[in-house]
């Protein structure tokens, strides 16, 4: 992986800190940063691995909670049918379950695993 985000206090700490990883990528690594580097305040909040991350929480993006809230849907449907039992639906959500699990997801956790199969 190389995205990466660095939250500092003040917009000068972020251009000093800005200014030692591109001389460090140009000079040791003969790399450059791409046109995507940006200095944003944390309020706006920042897109990254599937997260929208602010000063103050780690939500999920929209896209990947309509992504989850359909295969939940498509699985339950499955199951209603008898088509697949719960623990195969089950593997196959373990993946994003590890994935929300760091978010902020109350409500959408509450929307979608307490209902009754």
């Amino acid at each position: 992986m190389d995205d990466s985000i660095i939250f500092v206090h003040k917009k000068n700490e972020a251009k000093e800190i800005l200014e030692k990883i591109t001389c460090f990528l140009n000079n040791k690594l003969q790399l450059e940063l791409n046109e995507k580097t940006q200095i944003i305040k944390s309020k706006q909040g920042v897109n990254f691995c599937g997260y929208k991350i602010n000063e103050y929480r780690l939500k999920l993006r929209t896209r990947g909670k309509k992504s989850l809230k359909k295969k939940i849907k498509s699985l339950e449907k499955k199951i209603y049918s008898g088509e697949i039992g719960i623990k195969y639906a089950y593997t196959k959500i373990c993946g994003h379950l590890g994935y929300i699990k760091i978010a902020n997801i109350k409500n959408l956790s509450d929307k979608l695993f307490l209902t009754e199969l």
